[in-house]
């Protein structure tokens, strides 16, 4: 086996392999969301940590230490993330939208990490502190960081896993060495979708930007989000009937279809083209006609507002009816 879980991460599985032997003090996983990027961090972590005396690339799985590992109680090894990720799947790069817990990495949490940092190792090896996304640390915290990145406690690896690295303070991203992620072939994403049961592969792909794991997670819930879509499509502007069709789904996932079906709204008026919803793309270059490029993307900018207030408690069927009625006021006479 040449990569951990899937096989887009070979190439940047095999510059972490070749790393092992001589490992830097902090390297930075970067690549778009959806790739896991985290799975491939805690492979190399467990691989680091692995006692096995053979030369292999991958973790052995059953001595002591990757069985700890692999339990979640390895001594050597600590996850740095904010406390809405701490329950959630290592694939998962994003707070789940019900919880209520922090969206940050507080300074208080690396600071609590120096007591890992100051101790020896408890099995002779290494000792690792996966952070993840990185770029949830605000800049008290990633400074709170720096001191332990320009003076590392010998052993020590930082893994730093980032889909937005230039948010990341300079200084910070600047102690690491970079193992970039690219996004997977289209085929390569196709064929694995289409082993894990997914029917539509290639539109599952477009919808997710070219991301396999999100594809795969977006599943779910993809009746939901069609159903409105086709509404949509169709030309319904009824906020009263579109959020009816919203009921039971948590308002910032309603808020990120919308904003895929605003940014796809403005590509097809300037360019006739589509990104997300490739199977309506004629009905978004007939819609996109009749609106005025400015308002629609005045309507996609006050997504994001909406995106931001949507994590917060509110009643979910005023806020859908308020947001769809933002959306059919696009198609009203502005008086300039």
């Amino acid at each position: 086996m040449n990569a951990p879980l899937y096989p887009w991460l070979v190439t940047p599985w095999g510059q972490l392999a070749a790393r092992r032997h001589n490992l830097p003090h902090a390297l930075l996983i970067h690549g778009r969301s959806g790739l896991g990027k985290t799975a491939l961090a805690r492979a190399f972590a467990q691989r680091v940590l692995c006692e096995s005396s053979e030369d292999k690339e991958m973790a052995c799985g059953v001595c002591d230490g990757c069985r700890w590992f692999e339990q979640g109680n390895h001594p050597d090894f600590r996850v740095l993330e904010p406390e809405a990720l701490a329950q959630a799947p290592a694939e998962q790069s994003k707070p789940r939208e019900s919880e209520s817990a922090s969206r940050q990495i507080k300074i208080d949490q690396v600071r609590e990490t120096q007591d890992f940092l100051a101790i020896g190792t408890h099995r002779r090896k290494a000792r690792v502190l996966l952070i993840r996304p990185a770029e949830s640390m605000n800049a008290a915290t990633g400074n709170a960081l720096l001191k332990s990145l320009e003076e590392p406690p010998p052993g020590t690896l930082f893994l730093l896993v980032s889909s937005t690295p230039e948010r990341l303070l300079p200084t910070v991203r600047s102690r690491c060495q970079e193992i970039p992620v690219a996004s997977a072939r289209l085929e390569q994403a196709e064929d694995w979708l289409r082993e894990q049961g997914i029917k539509e592969p290639a539109i599952a792909l477009a919808y997710s930007g070219n991301a396999p794991l999100a594809a795969l997670e977006e599943e779910a819930g993809r009746a939901e989000r069609e159903g409105v879509i086709a509404r949509l499509a169709a030309g319904e502007r009824a906020p009263i009937e579109l959020a009816d069709a919203c009921q039971g789904v948590a308002p910032a996932t309603v808020v990120g279809w919308l904003q895929r079906w605003a940014f796809d709204l403005a590509l097809a008026k300037a360019a006739g083209i589509v990104r997300y919803h490739v199977r309506n793309a004629a009905a978004l270059r007939a819609l996109a006609d009749a609106l005025p490029q400015e308002s629609l993307l005045r309507f996609a900018r006050s997504l994001v507002g909406e995106r931001a207030i949507a994590e917060h408690p509110l009643n979910p069927r005023l806020f859908f009816e308020g947001m769809f009625l933002r959306y059919a006021q696009l198609w009203e006479p502005r008086n300039e």
